[in-house]
């Protein structure tokens, strides 16, 4: 059976190998390509990426809004536990 390989070099650079002759080789590349091209996976694939992406952004929107209200929602309530305690004082007098 002829196959390719793809060695991935850190530079960047990629050497490729196969088995067999050379021509079957090449037969084999082309059909692994049209399979790949067109499965149902690589729909998949991508649908799975785009949802993470969407989900991930949504995630940290959600980090940001909640850093955000926080110290907004503590000056409000320190607001609103002053008013109480003036009004206390108020009635007190």
């Amino acid at each position: 059976m002829a196959g390719m390989r793809t060695k991935k070099s850190k530079g960047g650079g990629k050497t490729f190998t196969f088995s067999g002759g050379l021509s079957d080789a090449i037969e084999a590349a082309e059909r692994e390509l049209r399979e790949k091209e067109n499965s149902q996976k690589r729909v998949f694939l991508k649908w799975q990426r785009d949802n993470a992406v969407k989900a991930y952004e949504n995630y940290e929107k959600r980090i940001d809004d909640l850093q955000d209200f926080i110290p907004l929602a503590k000056e409000e309530l320190k607001k609103r536990q002053e008013a109480v305690k003036a009004k206390e004082e108020n009635e007190n007098e």
